[in-house]
């Protein structure tokens, strides 16, 4: 029994670790780099017989198991093992229920075979005992005790030689021993204050990407300040990516509003997601404080009550907006009413504020969420700053069929996704439209940018059939009658703030070196760096990104920006 238990969690390790390599040949090895902390979590077994074994060895296989089944599916999604930080802060995800159950494949039961073939031994055990033939000779405390000291110094040795690179870290810890190594390093660095070193390391960093926040290309030196006295709208789309934009399945448009405004719009067309286990939060993060995400966990979830970021509500605070954000999902997902006042938003509309609504998907459909910000709008005196967070085409997709725009021929992955986008792009017109009645439209903006990607980031390749998004999501800003224009300048999600700030007209000196992002109105690239620290070909300041997620670690986990520097 104890054997079995041992193989078939080390097999489970070689799975999950495949599916976070994407297959890789390395990930073989993780059967072997799995065994010395496994023997380590089963070798209390030898001091145990009877009942009391098959008991222990259960339950250690049952816990595991649920661990890197959680493991597998968030690889699914993001490519990256599940964070201790997200299993702690499970309880605070209401509503995702459906969104993992997307991530389910029914092969999946597979995972669960050993736990059978566990109670037909334990069934087994039982008759033997009834039916006892000879006495088995104990297991001493100094066989355990060599067995448990041999599998210590093996993972130590393994700690000792682990790369840097995530995706080896898996291969040369196991995921199991990743995340004892990840439970480890929070215990030494929870809420630690940061070294002198460290500070002056987050100092020079910034002061060094400073230089890509001040200049503009000579070609755009026209829209510095195009957007200042408008009323700003900041449409964060839910899983919205960029090769959806004029994308035609079938002969239909998924978004004949976003496809509409291009021509009075600025298209920023290279902008790669960075978000990591915070997904939407962390787009909240990038966007709005110009911060990197955390490595390891939500810095919403982990560091809420974080100040002193130059966020972009602060920034238009001190230009005469009074900054209201809403969404219609609960106010506690992702811990935003604790976050949101901290990044200088006078109001919060969360579900439970909105003056009606239905529900649909995770939270309250759409069409209420502009429906709300409309009347948020008539209660607001000019400049308005109003940051709307769609909620409808976030996963699994399920539109009632009454909703459905498109006429697609399948029911499988892509195609819903296609219809919630659809959908939410023809409320988005709708909110337009009503702005245009109430004579507001001509002096405001909208902003749309994806949080994150959608079936890129989680549907199997069998229900994938959009072209290669190759890791972007949209950044546009509409602004009703200007000449349109297309740039392609290569950057990030953390870009959007300081590139927001020049079109908003606001001095340079009032963000540069407070924020981690670049604009992309400059003569250079913006921040292209992806999500998993990897510098895109072509990137400029390529030292300074390569250290951005890094950096951004420090600063957060030591709240740096809220003290004096």
């Amino acid at each position: 029994m104890l054997l079995l238990v041992t193989a078939a969690l080390a097999a489970k390790s070689v799975l999950v670790a495949a599916a976070v390599l994407e297959m890789d040949r390395w990930a073989a090895l993780v059967a072997l780099s799995a065994l010395p902390l496994i023997a380590l979590l089963v070798s209390p077994a030898l001091l145990l017989h009877g009942r009391s074994r098959t008991a222990y060895l259960v339950s250690a296989d049952v816990l595991v198991t649920l661990l890197l089944v959680a493991d597998l599916l968030n690889a699914r999604a993001s490519g990256r093992l599940l964070s201790l930080h997200m299993v702690a802060a499970a309880g605070s995800f209401e509503g995702l229920g459906s969104s993992v159950l997307a991530m389910v494949r029914w092969y999946d039961v597979v995972l669960f075979a050993d736990l059978l073939a566990l109670g037909a031994l334990a069934a087994s055990a039982r008759w033997r005992r009834s039916h006892p033939r000879k006495q088995h000779r104990r297991v001493r405390p100094r066989t355990a005790a060599l067995v448990a000291g041999g599998a210590a110094l093996a993972f130590a040795v393994q700690v000792l030689a682990q790369s840097s690179d995530p995706g080896l870290r898996v291969v040369a810890l196991s995921p199991l021993g990743a995340h004892a190594h990840e439970a480890y390093d929070e215990l030494v660095d929870i809420n630690r204050a940061l070294t002198p070193a460290e500070r002056e390391r987050v100092g020079d960093w910034l002061a060094g990407n400073a230089a890509y926040q001040r200049e503009v290309a000579p070609e755009h030196a026209d829209l510095v300040g195009l957007l200042e006295g408008r009323d700003v709208y900041l449409v964060q789309f839910e899983s919205l990516e960029e090769v959806v934009l004029e994308a035609e399945p079938f002969g239909q448009e998924v978004t004949p509003t976003l496809n509409g405004w291009m021509e009075e719009s600025l298209v920023f067309d290279h902008v790669v997601e960075q978000v990591r286990d915070g997904t939407s939060s962390d787009a909240e993060l990038l966007m709005l404080a110009g911060v990197y995400p955390l490595r390891s966990g939500a810095a919403f979830m982990r560091f809420p009550d974080n100040a002193g970021y130059t966020s972009l509500p602060r920034l238009l605070q001190a230009e005469g907006y009074r900054p209201v954000a809403l969404h219609g999902d609960v106010r506690t997902f992702w811990n935003r009413d604790r976050v949101f006042p901290r990044l200088g938003y006078e109001r919060y509309v969360a579900e439970r504020d909105f003056a009606h609504g239905t529900e649909l998907g995770m939270g309250l459909a759409d069409e209420d969420l502009f429906d709300q910000a409309l009347r948020e709008i008539d209660r607001l005196p000019a400049p308005r700053f109003l940051h709307l967070i769609t909620t409808t085409s976030h996963t699994p997709w399920h539109l009632p069929e009454p909703l459905q725009g498109l006429e697609l021929p399948g029911d499988d992955a892509t195609s819903r996704y296609l219809q919630t986008v659809h959908y939410t792009d023809a409320q988005l017109g709708q909110f337009a439209r009503e702005l245009e009645e109430r004579g507001l439209l001509e002096r405001s903006a909208i902003v749309v940018v994806g949080d994150h990607q959608g079936p890129s980031r989680y549907v199997a390749e069998d229900e994938l059939w959009l072209d290669d998004n190759e890791d972007r999501v949209p950044f546009l800003v509409h602004v009703p009658g200007m000449d349109g224009r297309r740039i392609s300048t290569s950057g990030g999600q953390v870009d959007v703030l300081p590139t927001l700030a020049q079109l908003l007209g606001i001095p340079a000196e009032r963000y540069a070196g407070a924020v981690m992002g670049r604009t992309l109105l400059g003569p250079h690239s913006g921040s292209a760096v992806s999500s998993d620290g990897e510098v895109l070909p072509g990137a400029d300041g390529a030292e300074l990104l390569r250290e951005a997620y890094a950096v951004s670690d420090l600063a957060v986990t030591g709240d740096w920006f809220a003290r004096p520097r």
